[in-house]
């Protein structure tokens, strides 16, 4: 027997596009109206920097739609979608691969979208069925757009989804490690009924499955392009993508100069051209904080992320000025290695010494939540009970150091040379564990060297942050803190622990993942691995009269949307 899990609602799609168009008819003219970039001609070739060939298309920035320029919190290292890459590298693809499916953006305070946490849509799929079926798996069948096209004109279909999904399962990046979290190992379970049709057989029932399918990531490629472009020694064309789009999305990449831009043009060939909000987007590099911040605040940038919490006050006191906040789940944490740190009550008193409520007040300066777990206090799962132990009690403190018999204790805490802010809570830290009598030697590393030494198992502790795509405490819980996780700097194994991590994973019965979740959450305190820091509040700073910036999943920004009022 077989049971509907979920069918896409287009109509409430429909309505989100059609209050985007009502701001984008207000819309004023940009100064800057066009670009200096040259591009071919709409379905013409040009050569690539490898000798290869790039299909582009000229985009004539229209009088009626502003022009929006950006400044991200680092540098565009690459545009391959399957790769390891930055920040603003992930914006840049985000524009340019359209997934199967999106999540229904929904308007905010402000004048931002939200991607919705329980609502997805079609997006390069017009419709979409997922079931459960008896063996334990689930059957997805997309039934794709006929009028979707890549930049260069030429049509998408199953097979290119299909290319997709199999360069993430054989090819040499990193998302195949992704997939069999969603019962997803082989091209085997890929199937393409027809053109416009495309199934994906998984082999459990993965909660996460339906978010998954909105990540950037399995955006369709253009097979025929990327084929062309392929080598004996890289079949992928994995070089030919370093610098160059193939996708199907709002926008195709014009101009690719780290160094100094990225220039986002809208695609022509987009099946809802339309609704593009503006006339495309300049992703200029502004290494900077500070500087970034002073650019908005004077209207040269409309959008700008990686300010430090520091300067957010000042800018929020700018009428010029907004700044969007929104609460997320991830997790900045203090691991304490048990191999190095093996008595319990030593870091049962570590635990209860951290200052948790002046790290986001002095650190964070109120941009923040409490984390209180792996699975943080914002997250699905969450038990308060449980989180409720992840606060500062120095009586306490004394009393589990006093449990374990040991004295003199001296330790090192290894920070990123790069994040200040956790420079500045090891300060914090250290001070409060003095009062305990335990040294804490604060070492601030080159980042490659505190990520050689951390996954060495060489420092006791340190401080390190994670942001799971998609949100799921199970996800999150498998990187961390599950035995022989490449990220779980707390060497901590406990199988107990794993198989409850694993349960939960594979349930779509809420009920039990409350239950696995809660347990999971009862092991890790009682093994005293963490001290969870803070839930970090994402931020950005847009010029006042700046809408339609959409934020999702990944907390990736999305710019089809973004635009400006009249006011400007």
């Amino acid at each position: 027997m077989k049971s509907n899990k979920r069918r896409a609602r287009t109509g409430a799609w429909w309505v989100v596009v059609l209050v985007v168009l009502a701001l984008i008819a207000a819309a004023c003219a940009s100064d800057e109206g066009t670009t200096t970039t040259t591009t071919a001609a709409p379905g013409t070739t040009q050569a690539g920097d490898d000798g290869g060939t790039t299909t582009t298309t000229a985009a004539t920035p229209s009088d009626e739609k502003p022009r929006m320029v950006v400044a991200l919190s680092d540098t565009v290292t690459t545009v391959e979608p399957h790769t390891f890459r930055s920040t603003s590298a992930y914006a840049v693809t985000h524009a340019v691969y359209e997934p199967l499916i999106v999540q229904l953006p929904e308007a905010q305070d402000g004048g931002w979208l939200l991607g919705s946490r329980s609502d997805h849509v079609g997006a390069g799929a017009e419709s979409y069925d997922i079931q459960l079926t008896d063996d334990g798996g689930m059957l997805a069948t997309f039934t794709l757009r006929e009028d979707a096209k890549f930049d260069d004109g030429s049509p998408v279909t199953a097979e290119d989804y299909k290319y997709v999904f199999q360069r993430s399962i054989e090819g040499p990046g990193y998302i195949g490690v992704l997939l069999p979290f969603i019962g997803i190992s082989s091209a085997d379970q890929l199937t393409v009924i027809d053109d416009y049709t495309f199934e994906i057989k998984a082999s459990v029932q993965s909660p996460l499955f339906e978010r998954f399918m909105t990540f950037q990531v399995f955006g369709a490629l253009n097979q025929a392009l990327l084929d062309a472009n392929a080598t004996a020694d890289d079949e992928w064309a994995f070089a030919f993508m370093n610098d160059k789009s193939a996708g199907s999305g709002p926008y195709f990449i014009s101009e690719y100069n780290p160094d100094t831009q990225v220039i986002l043009e809208p695609n022509p060939n987009y099946w809802d051209a339309a609704s593009v909000a503006n006339s495309g987007v300049v992703i200029r590099t502004v290494p900077d904080a500070t500087q970034r911040a002073q650019l908005v605040r004077s209207g040269e940038l409309d959008v700008a992320t990686g300010i430090p919490e520091r300067l957010l006050p000042e800018l929020e006191a700018d009428p010029n000025v907004n700044v969007i906040e929104i609460p997320t789940t991830g997790v900045h944490y203090m691991a304490m290695n048990i191999n190095l740190i093996p008595n319990v009550d030593v870091r049962k008193a570590i635990i209860a010494a951290v200052p948790y409520d002046a790290l986001i007040d002095q650190v964070m300066f109120g941009y923040a939540a409490p984390a209180r777990g792996v699975v943080t206090s914002q997250m699905d799962t969450y038990d308060p009970a449980i989180g409720a132990g992840y606060a500062t009690d120095l009586d306490l403190a004394a009393q589990h150091l006093a449990n374990s018999g040991e004295t003199d204790v001296s330790l090192v805490l290894g920070v990123r040379e790069s994040r200040l802010t956790d420079q500045e809570a090891a300060v914090l830290i250290q001070e409060n564990l003095r009062q305990m009598g335990i040294d804490v030697e604060v070492q601030v590393l080159p980042d490659a060297d505190w990520a050689a030494r951390a996954s060495a198992g060489e420092l006791p502790l340190l401080i390190h942050d994670w942001f799971s795509w998609g949100e799921d405490p199970f996800y999150q819980m498998q990187f961390l803190t599950q035995c022989g996780s490449f990220v779980n700097y707390s060497q901590f194994c406990n199988d107990t622990y794993d198989e409850l991590v694993n349960t939960g994973k594979f349930s779509v019965d809420q009920a039990v993942r409350n239950d696995v979740s809660s347990q999971a959450q009862q092991i890790m305190f009682d093994n005293a691995i963490w001290a969870p820091l803070w839930s970090t509040t994402r931020t950005v700073a847009t010029g006042k009269c700046v809408t339609g910036l959409e934020l999702g999943y990944s907390q990736v920004p999305s710019f089809r949307f973004l635009t400006k009022t009249d006011d400007c």
